[in-house]
């Protein structure tokens, strides 16, 4: 039977099911792997249960295992904020915070969002992560991120989701191409183009594909790049033209590198929200950052930094 006494052994079983591997879970407990392999076997034998599938890759929980890892990170948390609240009294809270942003979103609010918690909450230590919508769903599903800015997304019954604006997407392409485009471009327009794009796993690459199968015409994506930076790298050596928010290129847009056509018929847009667990909501740290960034977000949307369309939001999503 699993006493109190126990509840170290249920923050290494957390580390090992996120890390997936005994000597990595060692290293980050440090401690070594045998102490680690005998601190899951203890906890096994009180619970009386197989928690961990042992494979040749490393280990992953069962499905009992599943159920204990969702009640133990809750545990994990509680007793972080029971710290930081502590803290709080004598000054600011202290703890680590993730936040995964897409490549149009972290162009505008990386340097923004890290000076501001910076400036607020200066003993956090802030991990700011950028990969497409796509993943960025995924590592919040694994906890691997306490934030991520996604698009399209509800709330469902293990993520909270709060949507913050709206953005419109345009055809970005090199300036000797734009040369040869009407002001404003339609989705047949695009069909003549050689377009990049991120792979099909990623919803504005699908949303645009089905609108085009919709309405019987067919693009020509020449390049599929899963990476912000080297997608506008390769739109800017002229090897394609791609769609995207403004909010991705403005750099190279106030530059002059770079232009934005409007699309119209149809008009794709997009909506930015902000995810976050369902069972880290009522974290004292991760409300305290998530004050931080609505605020930024509001500041960087009112100023017109971020050119999207801020929507109503939810009152007191971190009250």
């Amino acid at each position: 039977m699993l006493k109190s006494k126990d509840i170290s052994l249920l923050y290494d079983f957390a580390v090992v099911c996120r890390q997936g591997n005994l000597t990595r879970a060692a290293e980050e407990l440090n401690t070594v792997q045998s102490a680690v392999t005998q601190r899951m076997q203890r906890l096994e034998d009180a619970l009386g249960n197989t928690l961990l599938k042992r494979h040749s890759r490393g280990v992953t929980p069962t499905e009992q295992g599943q159920i204990l890892l969702k009640y133990a990170t809750k545990l994990n948390l509680l007793v972080s904020d029971a710290v930081s609240e502590i803290e709080a009294w004598e000054g600011s809270p202290s703890g680590s915070v993730s936040i995964g942003l897409p490549p149009s979103v972290s162009a505008v609010l990386t340097t923004p969002l890290i000076e501001a918690v910076n400036s607020a909450l200066p003993k956090v230590e802030l991990t700011v992560a950028e990969a497409f919508s796509g993943y960025l769903s995924g590592w919040l599903d694994n906890g691997e991120i306490d934030f991520g800015f996604v698009f399209n997304k509800t709330s469902n019954e293990s993520m909270v989701v709060q949507p913050l604006a709206e953005e419109e997407l345009y055809l970005i392409t090199d300036l000797k191409t734009a040369c040869k485009l009407p002001p404003t471009v339609t989705l047949e327009d695009l069909a003549a183009l050689q377009l990049i794009a991120p792979s099909r796993r990623h919803g504005l690459r699908t949303d645009i594909q089905n609108e085009a199968f919709r309405r019987g015409v067919e693009l020509n994506i020449k390049l599929e790049v899963d990476a912000g930076h080297q997608l506008i790298r390769q739109v800017l050596r002229g090897a394609g033209s791609s769609v995207l928010a403004r909010s991705a290129v403005m750099p190279e847009l106030t530059e002059g590198l770079l232009e934005a056509r409007q699309i119209v018929n149809p008009v794709f847009r997009r909506t930015i929200c902000l995810a976050i667990k369902r069972e880290k909501i009522d974290s004292y740290l991760l409300r305290q950052i998530g004050n931080v960034m609505l605020g930024v977000v509001e500041e960087l949307i009112e100023s017109g930094a971020w050119p999207c369309k801020k929507l109503e939001w939810q009152e007191q999503l971190f009250p």
